[in-house]
């Protein structure tokens, strides 16, 4: 996005933030006219001639906000050699009209990647070091700016271990493969995945070796163990495994466990007029975000957006003079360890006790 600053052409950036967190949001009523405040946007752009019309958008957007809970404030640049941050970009206009662009760190963000001593494959990392230097390539507009990012990348590259040998190596590989226009990402991605555990370089060879001689379509992933941080610390000690919520819906309706749980296979029965109609489903989230999607359909079966919910059928359909919330009874049936272990779970609960409200048409 783009302005005039006096006679010369620059840019600015603006933010949506909540004045009392800090966090982005974008506000919206629905037909019950509760207000939900929901996570949309964090950077907008427009197009304005001046300062003054830059902060006048700004404020007629803030007024569409009844309560006023954002704000919109303005980045301009110093002056008209500046350039402005844009998400990873920098911009700035020139006296010519010309769009300059390249890479943007912010200042506050630490100098860290991934390590050239980390117990990854060398494959992984030359991976992450190439598709860095493709954005800073991405981002840069020209030559002289191209330079200026790949330079950006070279110093938090050496700040985490490479040196200047390897990533020589690494660039001429790449310009290599440009030339040679080979696509090894979707080469790799033909054939069933392996998942096998990093051990070595020496090893990965002898995976590797074995598969290609085999002739069979599969990709080896190799992935690294745990490290002592995962064992030692926890990067979030201040969640709490329990429910916090006061009257929480789904901890009255759960027979047995958290409604915090995740990766879980679940039993949702109607209790209204000893009503034995029941569902089964599975979720990666936390158990109560899942149920709460269905009470909210029990609740409203004759809203259009959830018509071809289950609950929703079976509450307009069997209780149309039911009064008052759902009565559903929630119960943790297995717990997963994967999309695919959890979904096979559900398939044979599924196929055992024969749930009557389904949406699983391929059962």
């Amino acid at each position: 996005s783009w302005i005039v600053h006096g006679n010369q052409p620059c840019t600015y950036t603006s933010y949506c933030q909540d004045v009392e967190t800090g966090k982005t949001f974008h506000l919206r009523r629905p037909e019950d006219n509760t207000a939900h405040l929901q996570q949309v946007y964090d950077d907008l752009n427009g197009a304005t001639t001046n300062r003054r019309k830059a902060q006048q958008l700004c404020n007629l957007i803030e007024q569409q906000d009844p309560d006023k809970l954002f704000k919109l404030t303005v980045d301009y640049p110093d002056n008209q050699h500046n350039f402005v941050p844009f998400l990873n970009t920098e911009i700035k206009i020139d006296s010519d009209g010309i769009v300059h662009s390249r890479l943007y760190r912010k200042p506050q963000k630490k100098p860290l990647t991934l390590h050239y001593n980390s117990h990854h494959t060398t494959r992984t990392k030359n991976a992450t070091v190439e598709s860095m230097y493709n954005t800073a390539e991405a981002v840069s507009n020209n030559r002289e700016n191209e330079k200026y990012s790949d330079k950006m990348i070279d110093k938090l590259l050496i700040n985490n271990g490479y040196n200047d040998r390897v990533l020589n190596t690494i660039k001429k590989k790449r310009k290599r493969r440009k030339r040679s226009n080979q696509n090894v990402q979707n080469k790799d991605q033909d054939g069933a995945i392996l998942k096998l555990p990093y051990v070595n370089e020496a090893t990965s060879r002898k995976y590797r070796d074995a598969v290609r001689h085999s002739g069979l379509p599969i990709k080896i992933v190799e992935k690294p163990g745990r490290k002592l941080k995962d064992l030692l610390t926890d990067s979030r000690p201040l969640d709490k495994k329990s429910c916090t919520t006061s009257n929480c819906r789904t901890c009255s309706a759960l027979t047995d466990g958290e409604c915090t749980t995740t990766n879980t296979v679940y039993h949702i029965t109607c209790e209204v007029d000893n009503c034995t109609e029941n569902y089964g489903g599975e979720t990666y989230r936390p158990l109560k975000c899942r149920f709460d999607e269905h009470y909210r359909s029990a609740a409203n079966p004759t809203a259009k957006s959830y018509e071809d919910k289950p609950l929703a059928k079976h509450y307009r359909e069997s209780h149309p003079q039911h009064t008052g919330p759902p009565k559903l009874k929630l119960q943790i049936v297995d717990r997963g360890t994967s999309l695919i272990n959890r979904k096979i779970k559900e398939a044979r609960f599924l196929v055992e006790n024969k749930p009557t409200l389904k949406d699983k048409t391929e059962l």
